[in-house]
């Protein structure tokens, strides 16, 4: 009789403890449980964030679009300045949750789906590349949970007169950050 329990009960592990059970990546979940935690930022913490993220993926925007546009044929080229098809934005879009754009001087007239401190400051641009101006990067607040993180492209990388057939020659990137993802990319100092 004794014989015969461990029988069944070495059945029943080898059934259930070698079933196809689905793993989970734990170190996935633990990212996941770090953004979580209950953390105390400060407003400057949060700007310091914006500031770090957005001149580091428009740095990264600005040299891929460099790289791509070198190779480019006139289909792509098109394809590029739409956005279209770029690994980097998709990679960075997906990780960060953030939407990005290459804007213009025609954008100010043209694109409604602009927020309102969005066209300011391309306004500001506009202005300040028509002058011949130094321009920089900004950070605006859109509302409680959302900012814009906005780069000019120089002049000489072309990108204006390649994209926008413009003459004044200006691009600028807009980063849309949500104030989430930005408390979530800080990391606790201990």
């Amino acid at each position: 009789m004794k014989n015969n329990k461990f029988w069944i009960v070495g059945i029943f592990l080898t059934q259930f403890g070698c079933s196809n059970l689905e793993r989970l990546d734990t170190t996935e979940v633990k990212q996941e449980m770090e953004g979580y935690k209950i953390k105390r930022i400060s407003p400057a913490q949060i700007m310091e964030q914006v500031e770090i993220l957005g001149s580091g993926i428009a740095a990264t925007l600005t040299k891929d679009f460099e790289k791509q546009m070198k190779e480019a044929s006139e289909a792509r080229t098109e394809e590029i300045c739409q956005l279209k098809n770029m690994r980097i934005i998709d990679s960075v879009s997906k990780k960060y949750n953030l939407k990005v754009r290459l804007l213009g001087q025609p954008d100010i007239g043209s694109n409604k789906s602009l927020y309102p401190k969005e066209k300011e400051v391309l306004e500001a641009y506009a202005d300040n590349a028509m002058q011949r101006l130094p321009m920089s990067n900004n950070i605006q607040s859109i509302d409680d949970s959302l900012f814009v993180y906005t780069a000019p492209i120089r002049a000489d990388k072309g990108v204006g007169k390649l994209c926008f057939s413009d003459d004044s020659g200006f691009a600028i990137w807009s980063i849309v950050l949500k104030k989430s993802e930005v408390v979530k990319s800080i990391k606790p100092k201990k």
